[in-house]
């Protein structure tokens, strides 16, 4: 259903810079009574986005703080209704008296989101922006902060609602020649139109398909564990990959006894590096535990890297090695140079975790995961729920273009098509329900 026809009502205020003490601290009200509020508070008119240096009073009259204002006169402004934004100085206690006055004259909290949910709700963004700005608020790395910048200006949305057009395009097509027979379809080859507007949707898809899981990576970055028997260098390669000593490094097996979880950036994208107990056989409940816990981030990484100790096994071609399972021999100092050259295999490294040989090679391994033919500056951030509805959608398309070649009822493939649209629709946010909107909005800060 449409949730668009539920609007929110109430004026509502938040601090929308961090909390805690600062140089200065930004408060934002929002809704119908934000012109009471200024002729209380401010008492006097406020011009449309004009700052004013001004005393800001409380319910009983009293200067609280001089503060600069800047009010956006309906429609115009984030939310799309009157908005004013109030920057005092960065007393967590002026703060709070000016917020508790603001809630006295007539305004409530915010809710978590729920600027941006009045934004979306008035059509001043659609969802796939709406979460744009969360992630470019949350971003970690600067590839981040660009695709969510990307997707806040519409990237994403313009390429949805391409299809969306071709989508609409397809099914006009189809209904109108429901009450024409064979031969006059012939004549005007709406056959071959047919055809060619099904494979230019096709190739539409299966590029922001592409797009989107390039985006997802990105946006949510790379968990990689690693794995190995007890004592062949695991800790000391995190150390390694990380930059800095995270982990405890020991010559006694045994020593890592839970997952150590370090978050990274490499050439610019977020890296999660696990490191986990070695799994070997013991009786001891905690080192157990720890076993069961590396296991269990084994199976719930994107990438495991496998160490060995290149002194106790031999480096041949390895099964395992493959685009998501990695195999890395530590100890390399320790190697005459002959068995050093036999690590050649694919997926396979030859390293020195204690003096850092050869593990450039695997950084270059992860860090080409992130990277595609396409220009980076142009991609955009996407979310698992993004990338599922838009494969339901294709789905749909795909069976649609199916029935069409067939030659079945327009009828039915008009319906499939429909399905696809609406899969679609789910991403921008106009055919959404309301525990969907929840989930998204009750994750942003009460600020925003």
């Amino acid at each position: 259903m449409n949730t668009k026809i539920q609007r929110l009502s109430g004026t509502i205020a938040a601090q929308s810079s961090a909390q805690g003490t600062s140089g200065v601290a930004v408060i934002r009200v929002s809704g119908s009574g934000v012109k009471t509020i200024i002729k209380k508070a401010i008492k006097k008119e406020l011009e449309h986005m004009k700052a004013e240096l001004t005393p800001f009073h409380d319910q009983n009259g009293n200067v609280i703080d001089q503060v600069i204002t800047l009010f956006f006169q309906s429609p115009s402004s984030y939310t799309g209704e009157d908005v004013l934004e109030i920057s005092c100085h960065g007393s967590v206690a002026i703060a709070d008296e000016i917020l508790s006055s603001l809630y006295q004259q007539g305004a409530r909290p915010a809710n978590a989101g729920e600027f941006t949910r009045r934004a979306f709700l008035n059509d001043k963004l659609d969802l796939t922006q709406a979460e744009a700005v969360a992630d470019l608020i949350e971003s970690n790395s600067i590839e981040v902060a660009r695709a969510a910048k990307n997707s806040l200006e519409g990237a994403f949305s313009k390429k949805i609602f391409s299809i969306l057009d071709s989508l609409v395009e397809l099914r006009s097509t189809i209904e109108a020649s429901l009450d024409f027979p064979d031969e006059d379809l012939e004549e005007t080859d709406h056959n071959k139109r047919l055809a060619k507007l099904f494979n230019e949707t096709r190739n539409s898809y299966q590029a922001l398909l592409e797009e989107t899981r390039v985006a997802c990576k990105i946006r949510e970055g790379l968990v990689v564990a690693i794995t190995g028997k007890p004592n062949v260098g695991k800790s000391t390669l995190l150390n390694q990959l990380a930059g800095h000593d995270r982990a405890i490094v020991s010559e006694e097996p045994g020593t890592t006894r839970d997952t150590i979880e370090v978050n990274t950036t490499i050439d610019g994208y977020s890296v999660s590096f696990i490191d986990t107990a070695g799994v070997r056989k013991t009786d001891n409940k905690v080192e157990k535990e720890g076993i069961r816990r590396a296991i269990e981030a084994t199976e719930n990484a994107d990438l495991i890297i496998e160490v060995k100790d290149a002194t106790q096994e031999s480096m041949v071609d390895v099964k395992e090695a493959n685009e998501n399972h990695l195999v890395v021999y530590n100890k390399a100092d320790l190697l005459n140079n002959k068995k050093r050259a036999s690590a050649t295999s694919k997926g396979v490294f030859l390293v020195s975790a204690l003096q850092g040989i050869g593990v450039n090679k695997i950084v270059d391994n992860l860090s080409n995961r992130f990277k595609n033919t396409k220009d980076i500056v142009s991609t955009i951030t996407a979310r698992r729920r993004h990338l599922t509805s838009l494969k339901e959608s294709f789905e749909s398309f795909d069976i649609a273009s199916k029935k069409e070649k067939n030659n079945e009822a327009g009828d039915i493939v008009a319906e499939e098509l429909l399905q696809a649209q609406n899969s679609l629709s789910e991403i921008t946010g106009e055919y959404s329900s309301e525990e969907l909107l929840d989930s998204i909005f009750n994750k942003f800060c009460i600020g925003k």
